[in-house]
């Protein structure tokens, strides 16, 4: 009989998943509405929004495909977080993008060996970024000054920009895309903007400043991505799923990806450890159990969306109420993943929830 082999890796809870520490599957079919994927818009020089719930894999998505980009000389990724910068001034915010993007493009064309990083560097040392004014300016240059290459920037947590400047920065992004839109010889070439809510949506003095971008939002896993997750932890220790259990927790998750690597911890942790046993749908049956009675980060976020519009979260759950598009609490609660649209009726995202 094969003998147990202790995992080398683990199921990811929180935070970033490192495929070299945890068990990762790519999410499939990251497409827009037209089923363009990430990298097609990227190439037509597109910015588009990226949205789904909390815990679903936004970052690790994208820190993914900039990674993939990287191996091509050609494409500078840039990675820009506002988390932690909902509070600041405007001159703060704007000065802390413009450390980021100025140490990230210099070390980028360092390791490509760009030929215009002299001149670049040179630029940097003259101007600082203070307002939204500053981001206009900098991209302006960059797009003389390195025109044969294409810069891609993704913002995370974009939620987290101070609100009173929300309407500039969006307001200068949509500038920056009409103004090069269809030009090859520009620098900033594609841009995504990151978070929990459907920005290409929002409406700021009346008007969506950022309504020219596609939107794209992150699918949940598929049976297949559950069923390759579990796989590769079958293949570290010689302990099997069973496909009844992995069809069980996709059914009961509909994949959504916190749950199915908490319930791939306390199935292989608590349920059965350290055995070659296969693990059974009767197995998941168990782990939900302990998963419902546990306390922890996710449920602790989602139990208070669900009290903040209890009435409507309600409603949801006993009546399978009527999806109305821009009904405000339909959206905030569709928002932050507790609900689902399927065509004109509205369900709870799956049978945890």
């Amino acid at each position: 009989m094969t003998p147990y082999k202790k995992p080398k890796r683990y199921f990811e809870k929180s935070g970033v998943v490192d495929p070299g520490a945890s068990y990762y599957v790519p999410l499939e079919n990251v497409t827009n509405s037209d089923r363009q994927d990430i990298k097609t818009m990227v190439d037509m020089g597109r910015y588009f929004s990226i949205f789904a719930p909390r815990q679903s894999g936004k970052t690790t998505f994208f820190k993914e495909f900039c990674s993939r980009l990287a191996k091509n000389p050609t494409y500078i990724p840039i990675l820009l977080s506002f988390q932690f910068m909902k509070n600041l001034s405007a001159a703060s915010f704007y000065g802390r993008i413009g450390e980021s993007l100025f140490e990230q493009l210099k070390d980028r064309l360092t390791a490509i060996n760009c030929d215009q990083r002299d001149a670049v560097e040179a630029y940097l040392k003259l101007v600082e970024i203070s307002d939204h004014g500053g981001i206009y300016d900098f991209f302006t240059a960059m797009n003389r000054l390195i025109q044969s290459k294409k810069i891609i920037i993704f913002i995370d947590e974009f939620d987290g920009i101070p609100q009173s400047e929300l309407e500039n920065f969006l307001t200068t992004l949509r500038e920056l895309y009409q103004e090069y839109k269809g030009r090859q010889d520009k620098a900033l070439y594609s841009m995504g903007l990151v978070g929990i809510r459907n920005i290409t949506k929002l409406i700021v003095g009346g008007v969506s400043p950022f309504n020219i971008a596609d939107q794209v939002k992150l699918p949940p896993f598929t049976l297949k991505n559950v069923r390759e997750l579990y796989g590769q932890y079958t293949a570290e220790t010689n302990q099997p799923f069973t496909e009844e259990a992995v069809k069980r927790v996709f059914e009961q998750t509909t994949g959504q990806p916190w749950l199915v690597n908490r319930i791939g911890t306390i199935l292989t942790v608590d349920i059965r450890p350290e055995t070659t046993e296969s693990i059974t749908a009767e197995d998941v049956d168990s782990a939900l159990e302990t998963l419902l009675y546990e306390e922890n980060s996710h449920f602790d976020n989602i139990t208070e969306k669900a009290k903040q519009y209890k009435e409507t979260f309600m409603d949801v759950v006993f009546d399978g109420v009527e999806y109305v598009p821009g009904d405000e609490e339909q959206s905030l609660l569709l928002t932050h993943g507790l609900i689902k649209s399927e065509g004109k009726k509205l369900r709870v995202s799956n049978p945890i929830y």
